[in-house]
Order: structure tokens, then sequence, then C-alpha cells
């Protein structure tokens, strides 16, 4: 059986989200958003998540539709109810729940409270530590194959007591290249 270790969307996620009321404008939201440099808010209704506002719902649904975005309270173009997920959730399971439901970003709740978001960008940009540790893996892993098929054993010798990679059995003792007898 291996260990293996499993990213969970508390390590990956945003912490800190920035919210707007479900009453203000989305003249308001798109200044809020060009302002922390954000892609989207959590929509609040007395202090509640009840939905999200995206760069793409404001595109979408007032530019170009040439409305005036002065004029459009954000409950009418945020996109609800709020997909959730608890920071123990796998990434796994978070990106296929963006995937089926064709969404770019979840919530994420502890104790009915949101403490953070995980976007799509969240998730890829943790893709190439992802391709290192998998590299890394499969060369500690075939190291290990090979020094079995050559007879080889990592531990303490029990000579010199030094570790090695490269331990034999030579009569019963484990013993590390130095301490062995020459072949």
């Amino acid at each position: 059986m291996k260990d293996t270790v499993e990213l969970k969307v508390g390590d990956v996620m945003t912490k800190g989200v920035i919210c707007i009321d479900i009453g203000d404008t989305v003249q308001e939201a798109a200044e809020i958003m060009g302002k922390n440099d954000i892609s989207s808010l959590l929509v609040t209704d007395k202090g509640d998540g009840v939905g999200v506002v995206t760069e793409r719902d404001i595109i979408k649904k007032v530019v170009a539709k040439s409305r005036e975005p002065g004029k459009i309270a954000v409950q009418d173009i945020m996109s609800s109810p709020l997909l959730t997920l608890n920071p123990d959730s796998s990434i796994e399971e978070a990106a296929r729940l963006m995937r089926d439901k064709d969404i770019r970003r979840v919530f994420v709740t502890s104790r009915d409270k949101i403490v953070g978001i995980l976007s799509e960008s969240d998730i890829v940009g943790i893709e190439p530590a992802l391709h290192t540790l998998i590299q890394e893996h499969a060369v500690w892993e075939l190291s290990k194959q090979h020094a079995a098929e050559e007879g080889l054993i990592a531990g303490e010798c029990e000579s010199c007591e030094n570790y090695s990679e490269s331990l034999r059995t030579i009569d019963g003792r484990l013993l590390c290249r130095n301490c062995a007898p020459a072949e």
C-alpha cells in the first residue's frame, strides 16, 4: 500500500473573499473588481452569501446588451445559488464539480461561513508544482526498483553504521560498498 498525500481545497483556496451587497449596482461591482484586480465578488444579503457576480456576468448581461451599469442592481445579474465545498474536499472533487457545473470558481465554507474561494486559475497554478513532484516520485520509484533488482537495500551498514542507499546482504549482514569484501 502506498502512502499518498491528497491536496485539499483549503491548501489552495484564496482566503478572504471580497463582497458586495445584493442591492449595490453593477457599476459599483465593476469598480470594486477593478480596484482589487479580481474577477468576481461574493454577493451578500444581510451578511449571508447569496450569489456571485463575475466580470463575465457584467459583460454578457450588461455591456453586451447596452444596459446602464449604474442603474442595474447586482442581484439582477448574479448567479445563484452558490456552489460550495469545504476546505477538506479534494482538489480533484473541486475540479470535477467545476467541470460538471460549467463554473470557474467555487466558494469554500467552514461551519456555514464562507472562508475562501477556489478558482480554475488556483487549480492550474498548482499544476507545475504537482508535475515536478510526480517526476521526482517517478525517478525515486525507478531508483528503488533498480536497487531492488540489483539486490541493493537502503539503510544502516551493520559494520560502519553509516547510512547507505546500496547495502548488500553478505553472510547475513547488511554491508555498504566500503565494508563489503571486494568481489
